[in-house]
């Protein structure tokens, strides 16, 4: 499987932390002022030479960093466990926050103005992202985003969530739901186009066939906005971070 830019930067990143250092002390350790390795890290046409400058104050070598992005591209591919899920069933506002500062890439205090989040709030959501995976901190004040993406179980309480959620009338539980797909207006034509043809055509088989079931069919394409699975994020306590904390310390001991 070939290796995504942004993981082996992910990768970089994880080495980085994984010796303790902060991107200050990485500044003053290489002499590279901390405004560049801020963007380095972060630019997804970062050069080789770069990376290999950066692994010159790590110890690690090009096949392990390699190996370590690999990793990384698989892990953000895995579906959320069956802890992480009932998590986020049971405190849907979880997951709409790490949704808009992972995907939406809105700053954390942004999110805390428009939902009067206190600071310690803030705090504790944004820890509980960390010990979820989804962001990284590196001591400097900043979160930073993983990348990593929401694939939920298709049939689980989860995706029927999502489900409800998306659509219109909850009594119909609609076939399919795919939020935030980049389309062009010509392409999401010719996808209408296509699938009109395919009705068309299955309808033509089975009533010479007398098979089928007569049914409505709608396709609606609209805009790509957020799914929300709660309708607020509210201030949380130190509580709740508690409980993500020992269901994190669970899924590694069953891991390891």
């Amino acid at each position: 499987m070939e290796v995504g830019p942004k993981f082996l930067l992910a990768a970089l990143r994880k080495k980085i932390k994984d010796e303790g250092l902060c991107y200050s002390a990485l500044s003053e350790k290489s002499g590279i002022p901390l405004s560049s390795i801020k963007r380095h890290l972060h630019n997804p046409s970062l050069g080789l030479d770069k990376v290999l400058l950066y692994l010159n104050y790590l110890n690690t070598d090009l096949i392990e960093l390699a190996n370590l992005a690999n990793q990384l591209q698989h892990e953000n591919e895995q579906m959320l466990t069956q802890e992480q899920s009932a998590l986020f069933l049971e405190h849907p506002y979880l997951l709409d926050f790490i949704y808009m500062v992972t995907s939406r890439n809105l700053a954390p205090k942004e999110i805390a103005q428009m939902y009067g989040l206190t600071e310690t709030s803030l705090l504790f959501y944004l820890r509980i992202a960390e010990m979820l995976g989804y962001v990284e901190d590196f001591g400097d004040g900043l979160f930073y985003r993983s990348g990593r993406r929401f694939l939920l179980e298709e049939g689980s309480a989860l995706d029927s969530l999502f489900r409800e959620r998306f659509s219109l009338s909850h009594e119909i539980n609609p076939g399919i739901c795919v939020g935030r797909i980049r389309l062009t207006d010509s392409q999401r034509l010719q996808l209408e186009e296509d699938v009109y043809n395919k009705l068309i055509k299955l309808n033509a088989i089975n009533t010479s066939n007398n098979d089928g079931l007569e049914t409505n069919i709608m396709m609606r394409c609209t805009p790509g906005t957020q799914i929300f699975f709660s309708d607020h994020i509210p201030n949380i306590d130190g509580e709740l971070l508690k409980y993500v904390a020992q269901l994190t310390n669970k899924t590694h001991q069953y891991i390891n």
